[in-house]
């Protein structure tokens, strides 16, 4: 049995191509994929424009795509908890299984994982099949749609945002960037119970999906100076959490021009190049807490806990879907949905 799948075979050169599809052995799971999201990174591994392709850590040809939902067909002969028919998704990386670490459950520090469809490329999900270790793979919570499931991925990135943050009474966050990790940390921020949502941005129709998913207040940095805007929201204080999410460097400056003192900055964005003309003194004198986050294994567990939880709804932020036959064109093409687009999700034939 062959499966379709889309390989990026070098900057902008990408095609469709049938391959096999093996049934999985020992702890092996083979899901049939039902929904997959477009991120940003694949964006970048497409036009070849990504730090990790300059680096050397992500080669062509590879097998991107790493947000996905799906159900399972066949399980390896040692698979335990699942059972074709199960709705799954699955972490965005896979261990090695055999170090130490990983017989310790300690994924997160294996020395030999690969991350799917990006850096020492385990094969993505711009496919319709993918193969998962039982490890790795997870049930869907009943009542949560194939959707929502496509979208704990990127959200359990949002969700390290707020690692080693304590929140006071009356403390504010401010998101920078109108992608769905911007619109998931925003939705995480009303979960968690601050005072004031705030989310920058540019596009005005991306910024009305920010207020669809719980954003209190939404500032036009084409329109104002988001420092001076930020400033005066929060009479001077500036922002208790700023989770900055665009990629873009000036933004990350801004951000951090507008962070109160003692205040968190939680960068959730590749940068692509090294960054100059940081405020360095800013950070020391106020003694802001700057650190990156990309998530980490056991968090997308806690963002389906919470998606059956929240009482807003995140899939606002899919704002464009994709029949996976069109997947190409829409990479092809992305500038024309640029301006509105948030999520793109790609269907796969139910």
């Amino acid at each position: 049995m062959d499966m379709k799948v889309l390989t990026v075979l070098g900057p902008m050169n990408a095609e469709y191509s049938n391959v096999p599809a093996p049934a999985p052995k020992g702890d092996m799971i083979k899901i049939k994929v039902m929904r997959t999201g477009i991120c940003a990174t694949d964006f970048a591994i497409f036009t070849g424009d990504c730090s990790f392709v300059r680096s050397g850590e992500i080669v062509y040809p590879v097998r991107f795509g790493h947000e996905f939902s799906g159900i399972v067909t066949e399980v390896g002969e040692n698979v335990k908890d699942f059972k074709p028919g199960d709705r799954v998704y699955t972490d965005n990386g896979v261990s090695c299984g055999t170090c130490d670490a990983c017989r310790d459950g300690r994924y997160g520090v294996c020395l030999n994982s690969r991350s799917v469809g990006t850096v020492n490329c385990w094969e993505g999900c711009f496919a319709e099949y993918m193969y998962m270790p039982e490890r790795h793979t997870y049930h869907i919570p009943d009542g949560l749609s194939y959707e929502q499931a496509a979208l704990i991925e990127p959200t359990s990135i949002s969700l390290d945002a707020f690692t080693g943050v304590e929140r006071k009474p009356g403390d504010v966050a401010v998101v920078i960037g109108t992608g769905a990790i911007g619109m998931a940390s925003a939705w995480l921020a009303k979960y968690f119970g601050y005072e004031k949502v705030i989310v920058v941005g540019r596009s005005a129709p991306k910024l009305d999906v920010a207020r669809k998913i719980g954003a209190d207040d939404v500032i036009s940095s084409r329109e104002v100076d988001p420092v001076e805007a930020v400033m005066a929201v929060t009479n001077g204080k500036g922002a208790d959490l700023v989770i900055e999410t665009s990629g873009d460097r000036s933004a990350l400056v801004q951000g951090i021009n507008f962070t109160a003192k003692f205040g968190h900055i939680s960068a959730l964005s590749f940068y692509e190049y090294e960054l100059n003309g940081m405020p360095i003194d800013r950070i020391v004198l106020n003694r802001i807490t700057l650190r990156g986050g990309a998530g980490c294994f056991g968090y997308p567990q806690k963002v389906a806990k919470i998606m059956t939880e929240h009482k807003i709804d995140l899939t606002p932020v899919i704002t464009h879907m994709v029949k996976f036959d069109d997947c190409l064109d829409f990479f092809k093409n992305e500038e024309k949905y640029h301006g509105a687009k948030v999520k793109a999700m790609v269907v796969f034939d139910d």
